[in-house]
């Protein structure tokens, strides 16, 4: 056991200038024989353990981007087969511009999710984007549909139907539920990141 570093009290860290004996708090800290005291030994080992516990303490600071590109990606894959079908309900398009619309809605929405700092969090959020498109998708292709009139898509992948409607309904309801729980228990996990470090706020 070594004597203090930097000639500081190892309790109060004041700076002894020399003294065998902390003029703050009084501790003794070298014995006659100019060894360490039993309770400087004590407080310098307190002092250690203090330290490597608050270096083990969570930092807040963001996840790598490669890794919540990834979680976001996996997250919206949907919404490319999502949008391609929606396209096609409305108009007769090309088998590359369905590809391209297709890759565009998986990989806009996956980079504005891919911002959040807790992965969770980035699934919570996804969920509840997707249950909403899945929701109102049917409505949408047949309203585009009704503006767009004869130059619409014959025999459309989504057809405008009471069942239709209610089964992308119902499917969107309960994805959007999903988020929610998912949501509510990734937002604590983040308010205890934003606690650990004020510093980093979404």
């Amino acid at each position: 056991m070594s004597a203090p570093e930097d000639g500081t009290c190892p309790r109060c860290e004041t700076p002894l200038g020399g003294a065998d004996e902390c003029p703050s708090c009084g501790l003794t800290i070298r014995t006659a024989e100019d060894g360490l005291t039993s309770a400087a030994a004590d407080a310098i080992v307190g002092r250690t353990l203090s330290n490597a516990s608050a270096r083990r303490r969570p930092s807040g600071r963001r996840l790598p981007y490669p890794f919540r590109l990834a979680t976001a990606l996996a997250i919206s894959v949907p919404f490319a087969p999502l949008s391609s079908f929606a396209l096609t309900s409305l108009i007769p398009a090309h088998p590359i511009i369905v590809i391209l619309v297709g890759v565009l809605s998986w990989m806009a929405p996956a980079a504005a999710l891919a911002r959040t700092t807790v992965p969770s969090l980035i699934v919570g959020r996804g969920l509840l984007v997707l249950g909403a498109v899945v929701a109102v998708t049917p409505l949408v292709v047949a309203a585009g549909r009704a503006v767009i009139g004869s130059a619409a898509a014959v025999d459309p992948p989504i057809e405008s139907s009471q069942t239709v409607y209610g089964s992308f309904l119902a499917f969107g309801v309960l994805i959007l539920l999903a988020g929610v729980a998912v949501s509510r228990v990734a937002g604590r996990k983040r308010d205890t990141w934003q606690d650990a470090s004020p510093r980093h706020r979404e």
